[in-house]
């Protein structure tokens, strides 16, 4: 155990580089077969791709500017990454390594705390393994990441008195996006019970709400629709109560939550109200919502320094109850492990041979896509655009019904759509079933809209005729 608690620090880093390496590998090898889509990879390469040519960021995904969908104010200092590597995967690698580094935040804050190097090892680990921040490294890029290793860092920076350090990082997470604001409001909930930041806690309570409400009237104002994720309030108290567990989704939330760390979090008031702030504003606020009501998805990345924060309020009641917590964090270990073997989470996937396997309609797209040039406006469907996204024109294409007919609605003047006909596709992938993507291509194609310039098998590429 010595020996452990000497190389910890050591440990620490190698797993954050190990676990870097892996992440960026469950990222990439999803984005290469296809699985990543315009929403929200697609929308933030292309974003910050005109950042690094000094282009005005309009987002043709969405058809609007870009801080007219999230305030994402952080975007920019991204671009540098593309004069390195200038490809979408750039991002997936940035993203796999920022989420791993904040580790290393929580392995100082444990230390801060109080825990012995070989416990503060344990309760990093499992947070780096934390399954909404595996989901969220898995579901695509997006700004949510950049705000959690911030978070991570932010608190850290608090207790260690930098005070130079924290105050820019707080400003960095504010301009993550909106909700970072309520982000803040959660952290002021957990510190609330702390004497010592009572006062700076009810400062990150209040400024967290009204930045966050300042910050939706910015994006309203550089949208043409206005704020598109406006709630719906509920007043009535049973309503709100149950509304946090009226879903099968929502109750694997809290399951999936607290037992990644053995419900040791639900000890902590704090932490327990951090968390269900954060979810308030997915679970009680409409169906507008439904969508982020999922436990695979990016938005539960959040969660997990809270409930670090939690666990390490249960384990100072424990030390001085005379508990051995390098045991407790043992039994930690065990059973975020377990749950990680039991319920398949996304890093399993890198031990499945299928996962590195590229099939055949793959390799045709991937042959399809080398024929297209670097500066024409395309429309594509939603699992190809990633990996068309660095052009000033890339927009989604949505099959729509028309007058009981199938035809392909988008955006813009693009010269050229790109498409993959091969069966079985997922609904992410198309946005509506095979069978009515395919009748409204071959409708479009029959009304002389579109023109066969290419293809490779069923992956094809049309020339849009005016």
């Amino acid at each position: 155990m010595s020996r452990l608690n000497k190389n910890a620090t050591k440990l620490i880093i190698v797993w954050i580089l190990l676990l870097s390496i892996l992440y960026s590998l469950l990222s990439i090898l999803r984005h290469n077969h296809f699985q990543s889509g315009g929403f929200d990879l697609g929308l933030y390469d292309q974003t910050v791709w005109q950042y690094s040519k000094f282009l005005t960021p309009y987002n043709t995904i969405k058809e609007r500017f870009i801080l007219g969908d999230h305030l994402t104010l952080t975007l920019p200092l991204l671009a540098p990454l593309f004069f390195v590597w200038d490809d979408v995967r750039i991002l997936l690698v940035f993203q796999a390594f920022w989420i791993s580094f904040s580790t290393l935040a929580i392995y100082k804050l444990c230390l801060k705390r109080g825990l012995s190097p070989f416990a503060s090892l344990n309760l990093s680990f499992i947070y780096s393994l934390f399954y909404g921040i595996q989901f969220a490294i898995f579901f695509d890029f997006h700004p949510v990441i950049i705000g959690v290793g911030l978070i991570a860092w932010l608190v850290y920076f608090l207790e260690s008195h930098q005070s130079k350090l924290f105050a820019v990082t707080l400003v960095l997470l504010l301009l993550t996006q909106e909700n970072m604001g309520l982000a803040l409001t959660s952290l002021g909930l957990i510190y609330l019970f702390r004497q010592k930041y009572r006062s700076l806690a009810i400062t990150f309570i209040f400024g967290g709400l009204l930045w966050s409400l300042l910050a939706t009237k910015i994006v309203a104002f550089f949208s043409p629709v206005g704020f598109q994720y406006t709630p719906e309030f509920v007043f009535n108290p049973l309503k709100i109560l149950g509304g946090f567990f009226d879903s099968e989704e929502k109750r694997l939330v809290w399951i999936y939550s607290f037992s990644w760390f053995a419900f040791l979090p639900l000890l902590s008031l704090g932490s327990f109200l951090a968390v269900s702030f954060d979810l308030a504003q997915y679970f009680v606020t409409g169906q507008e919502f439904a969508r982020m009501w999922s436990p695979y998805m990016h938005h539960r990345a959040i969660l997990a320094p809270y409930l670090v924060l939690g666990v390490l309020e249960t384990m100072e009641v424990f030390k001085r109850k005379g508990v051995n917590l390098e045991k407790i964090s043992v039994f930690l270990v065990i059973i975020s492990l377990g749950l990680q073997y039991f319920l398949h989470f996304p890093l399993n996937k890198l031990t499945k041979p299928i996962y590195w396997q590229d099939e055949t309609w793959m390799t045709d797209n991937q042959k399809l896509l080398k024929r297209i040039p670097d500066n024409v406006s395309l429309v594509a469907q939603q699992n190809l655009i990633p990996h068309l996204s660095h052009r000033k024109e890339i927009y989604l294409v949505w099959p729509r019904q028309h007058e009981g007919q199938w035809w392909l609605d988008f955006g813009g003047k693009p010269r050229y759509l790109v498409v993959d006909l091969h069966p079985n596709q997922w609904l992410t992938q198309l946005l509506e079933s095979n069978e009515n993507f395919e009748a409204a291509v071959k409708n479009m194609e029959s009304a002389g809209r579109l023109t066969l310039v290419t293809s490779v098998n069923k992956s094809l590429l049309f020339k849009i005729n005016d």
